[in-house]
């Protein structure tokens, strides 16, 4: 929990911010899971904040929720390719993936269990960045990766635009 509330902090997810009337704040819930070896014993135990998206309200504090996702079939015709010219293939894993899309609408949560903002206990936290669970995250992620493949100069594929 400390390391996931450590990145979290670093990556200036949140601030603490004081409710206004008519808005409502959503809670969050932890969520274990033990990574274990081929063999069975336990790599590492990870704990994540997860926002209850549920509770979102459309309109108010989510927007559009769609994100792109590549067709198998054109990775796969890919790697084909790749396989075929000789080429290197690498590929990454983005730890916290979605605490990096920055968000457009106004959403706040429930002070999560084990942290204690600065401002006191009787705030809540306005997200600046999403949270995995919340509707429009993968949308965030989405937006923020896309924006800067282009700006580093890479094009999309004709055959599937999210390639």
């Amino acid at each position: 929990m400390n390391e996931e509330l450590k990145a979290i902090e670093k990556n200036d997810t949140w601030e603490p911010a004081d409710l206004l009337e008519g808005q409502e704040a959503i809670s969050t819930k932890w969520v274990y899971t033990i990574k274990r070896k081929a063999d069975g014993s336990i790599l590492r135990k990870k704990a994540r904040l997860v926002a209850r998206g549920f509770e979102q309200t459309p309109g108010i504090d989510f927007g559009e929720t769609f994100a792109p996702v590549a067709h198998w079939e054109i990775v796969r015709g890919l790697v084909a390719i790749a396989a075929h010219n000789r080429w290197e293939l690498s590929h990454m894993d983005v730890k916290t993936a979605f605490l990096h899309g920055e968000l457009e609408e106004e959403v706040y949560i429930q002070i999560p269990e084990g942290y204690h903002p600065a401002g006191g206990d009787n705030q809540v936290l306005r997200l600046k960045k999403a949270l995995y669970g919340l509707r429009q995250a993968p949308r965030a992620w989405y937006q923020k990766v896309d924006t800067y493949l282009l700006q580093q100069g890479f094009k999309r594929g004709t055959a599937d635009t999210n390639l």
